[in-house]
């Protein structure tokens, strides 16, 4: 009987621990834990939003008290745009916003109405390069979102954009598919970096482009990463963004993994020479060696243009 009983119990207790192995499927996807860390480190390192987001001094150095708070003029042939104020001041920023809201502006370059007087200022204009950040994936953008939450508010009332309604109508670009996974490879997670940094918008220039942005972002156009595109850096004089294929003649195609690691963390080329603003080393410099690397591969392996870029007008002192 004292058998039986045992027997019975094993197997009440089998059937039990099946049950409970059912509701815990350790496979079933888990939620993601946002990481300010992460977001702190795409937002300062790669994807560098506080060139643009935090104003600087005559000399170039960015105001401490103002980091992230906006108000950074663009001037275009069709009017003036300012960077918007992205730290969580509820009143000019973005602490009145979702996170949803946030992640929407970020990707597609439609902010909430609610934050501005007049509809119109929702839209932004795509030198908040949009098109690229839409391919920002899941977490990355949680995480970012996460990190603009504990930066410091400032309270700064950033100017209405001077746009004529007709360029308005033209707004907003298509922005790009978000990213399932950024690591699925070396040479993937170096595409999706390049596409994060912005290297698209400095170093891709579509020949029928007249206000210096591609015409059709994020695709691989007949000069994809090949460079052209002229910078007017005040007193210095004018320089170009560089072909970043691996055409061995215009681009780097004879460069080795170490040069263009040099290029892109401190800002020196394979002959030694500093590469001029806006160029910006200082950001990348603070990326990790893996993901340096990571981008190394995927500038190796892109097909190589030939694109001979102007010389600079000046060279940058050291």
């Amino acid at each position: 009987m004292r058998s039986t009983f045992l027997t019975s119990g094993i197997a009440v207790g089998a059937v039990l621990a099946l049950l409970a192995g059912c509701g815990d499927d350790s496979s079933s996807p888990q939620p993601h834990v946002a990481s300010t860390a992460n977001g702190q480190y795409l937002v300062e390192h790669v994807a560098g939003c506080g060139d643009c987001h935090t104003p600087i001094d005559a000399a170039g150095h960015p105001w401490q008290w103002m980091v992230l708070a906006g108000g950074v003029r663009f001037d275009l042939p069709f009017g003036a745009v300012y960077t918007r104020n992205i730290t969580p001041d509820s009143a000019t920023g973005i602490g009145s916003w979702t996170d949803a809201e946030i992640v929407t502006a970020i990707r597609t370059g439609i902010s909430p109405a609610h934050a501005y007087p007049n509809a119109d200022d929702a839209k932004l204009f795509p030198i908040m390069p949009y098109w690229l950040y839409g391919h920002l994936s899941d977490n990355d953008a949680q995480d970012i979102v996460a990190f603009l939450r504990t930066v410091t508010p400032v309270h700064n009332a950033v100017p209405a954009d001077s746009i004529p309604p007709a360029v308005r109508a033209t707004w907003p670009l298509q922005p790009g598919i978000p990213s399932a996974t950024p690591a699925s490879s070396a040479k993937e997670r170096g595409k999706y970096l390049v596409t994060i940094a912005g290297c698209i918008d400095c170093h891709t220039v579509s020949k029928s482009d007249v206000t210096g942005i591609p015409t059709d972002p994020g695709v691989a156009t007949e000069l994809f990463l090949a460079g052209g595109r002229e910078f007017e850096i005040g007193p210095l004089g004018t320089v170009h963004s560089k072909n970043l294929t691996p055409d061995p003649t215009t681009g780097i195609g004879t460069w080795t993994a170490a040069q263009i690691d040099s290029a892109i963390a401190y800002g020196i080329d394979d002959e030694g020479r500093l590469l001029c603003p806006p160029m910006p080393w200082p950001v990348y410099q603070a990326m990790t060696a893996s993901d340096r690397s990571d981008i190394v591969a995927y500038l190796k392996g892109i097909p190589p243009i030939v694109n001979a870029v102007p010389e600079d007008s000046t060279i940058c002192p050291r």
